[in-house]
């Protein structure tokens, strides 16, 4: 697959201005994150996402975190295996059986040098972001034009939910670009009728399912897409089921094996489905859901509908919606479309029925889709003036472009103009959609310009005596003494600021909602907002 990659990606055709694009394009997707990432301490998920894969290379098994397929966990710790780390075999909360994933990420993060070893982790997502930012390219540049390639990847490389989530080891990102690349190589089956891209559709089919549960999604859509192409050929229809189950047969069983490797081995046979059970693990059952300034256990169905609309810049949603309405322009047969849109519906579709309503990032695989189908509309002919259409172009770029500037490093609170910016972000969403708890550095740095400031942070699996964090009033357990009498600064973190409107909503106590009482002085990125008293 690798030699196939580097031919395929070989003598395209491309002039030397295009090559010098594109390079420059897939720079940013690099840069971008790899800068902004440094600027963070571990966000919620990679207190056991990093550790748990460092565990996985030194005892040979999957026992930590089985909610979440191991590959982005392996990739991301390979680097720390060639460091002299603390690690202890025989931590009960690793091998004990009460064994806690939490508390040893903690112990194995903190008695080492927990920066170094993020930044080095954190390498392997950014790679895979590049990764598909080239498959964008490629596909768009196969699908349409080299131009169209260039809008693809224009619109990849500064899509702030995308650079969000490459720059944490989390596993949305992965799914999304192992969910394109299987979907490509499919495209490729289609058309070339080439045997060589079954194996690379099971080889990529196996990597998306390695990554997050979400990347079972794909196989009902591999299977659907192969049925309707083999229908369509020639033969009886004795011959196209044969060829399909064939296919289907030849894909499955090598996306298994590569799931298989990526599960290092296991005894278990049913090692999938075990860590599929358990999906749901990390959520409470008395966990609330938060949209809109309103709270509930249930969640809602277009969640993500109104996720998606108010964290995708406005210029994206021009690009997308002009796209779609321009479906019937596209010169594109029907398999194609098929194989764009299906995933974006069935992703979409999936995840706002069953999925957990506390990020974007559980829709992140539709991006690439909705990229790559923009990327076309440098082919269109819509008979309208040259220059017009260039000028409006321009501006939506600079639009664009600007948007993902103006929010550095804070891209997993980027909101669109249409809820007024990040500022107004925790207003209408909660969680990962602002922020994660990684913003342990920044807060250390502001206590130390006041030093005064006492701090309420609801992300208890991080350290802040790692980081120097003074004045933490919630271990205290003094909650109803400071909410009745503040006195002094308190830099609160967002994340207990809408908790607490919930816990005003459920009792009498009205008092506990600082955002709806009081007006902070400050904040600290969008993570921590500074209260004056």
């Amino acid at each position: 697959m690798q030699n196939e990659i580097k031919t395929e990606f070989r003598g395209a055709g491309m002039n030397a201005k295009t090559i010098v694009l594109v390079a420059a394009l897939l720079l940013a997707v690099f840069l971008i994150p790899f800068f902004s990432a440094q600027n963070f301490s571990p966000s919620a998920d990679e207190i056991t996402h990093l550790p748990s894969g460092y565990s996985y290379w030194k005892t040979g098994e999957i026992i930590l975190n089985p909610q979440h397929p191991p590959l982005v966990k392996l990739l991301s710790s390979f680097p720390l295996l060639f460091l002299n780390l603390k690690f202890d075999k025989n931590d009960p909360n690793l091998t004990g059986p009460s064994r806690n994933e939490w508390q040893f990420g903690h112990n194995f993060l903190f008695t080492n040098d927990a920066d170094k070893l993020l930044l080095l982790g954190r390498i392997a997502p950014i790679l895979i972001s590049v990764l598909l930012g080239l498959y964008i390219f490629k596909w768009a540049s196969e699908l349409f034009s080299h131009k169209a390639g260039i809008l693809s990847l224009f619109l990849y490389a500064f899509m702030p939910n995308i650079i969000a989530h490459a720059q944490f080891v989390a596993t949305d990102l992965a799914v999304a670009a192992f969910s394109f690349i299987a979907l490509y190589y499919l495209w490729k089956l289609f058309k070339t009728g080439n045997k060589k891209f079954i194996v690379y559709t099971g080889i990529s089919l196996g990597l998306a399912l390695g990554s997050k549960f979400s990347g079972a999604l794909l196989v009902p859509i591999t299977a659907f897409l192969l049925l309707v192409y083999m229908w369509k050929g020639e033969g009886n229809n004795v011959f196209k089921i044969k060829k399909f189950l064939k296919y289907l047969v030849l894909i499955g069983v090598i996306g298994f094996l590569m799931l298989y490797i990526i599960y290092l081995f296991p005894h278990n046979p049913d090692f999938y489905l075990k860590g599929l059970r358990s999906i749901y693990a990390d959520i409470a059952g008395n966990f609330y859901y938060y949209l809109n300034g309103n709270f509930s256990k249930d969640g809602w169905w277009y969640y993500f509908i109104f996720a998606f609309l108010i964290k995708t810049p406005i210029p994206a949603l021009i690009a997308f919606a002009l796209a779609i309405f321009a479906y019937r322009k596209y010169k594109l047969a029907g398999f194609e479309k098929q194989l764009i849109f299906l995933p974006v519906i069935v992703f979409l579709l999936v995840t706002s029925f069953k999925a957990h309503d506390i990020g974007v990032r559980y829709i992140l695989p539709i991006y690439p889709f909705l990229i790559l189908y923009a990327g076309g509309l440098t082919e269109l002919n819509l008979n309208l003036n040259r220059k017009v259409v260039l000028i409006l172009a321009a501006g939506l770029g600079v639009w664009y472009v600007f948007s993902a500037i103006r929010i550095y490093p804070d891209y997993l609170a980027y909101f669109n103009e249409f809820v007024g910016g990040p500022a107004n972000g925790y207003k209408y969403l909660d969680d990962s959609n602002v922020e994660w708890g990684q913003d342990l550095k920044r807060l250390r740095a502001y206590q130390i310009q006041h030093p005064e400031t006492k701090v309420l942070f609801s992300w208890r699996k991080s350290d802040l005596d790692y980081y120097g964090v003074e004045n933490d009033l919630f271990s205290s357990g003094i909650k109803k003494r400071w909410l009745l009498n503040p006195s002094g600064r308190y830099a609160v973190n967002t994340h207990f600021l809408i908790r607490s409107r919930l816990e005003g909503s459920m009792t009498p106590d009205k008092y506990v909602d600082w955002l709806g009482l009081y007006r902070p002085v400050d904040r600290i990125g969008y993570s921590f907002f500074i209260y004056e008293f």
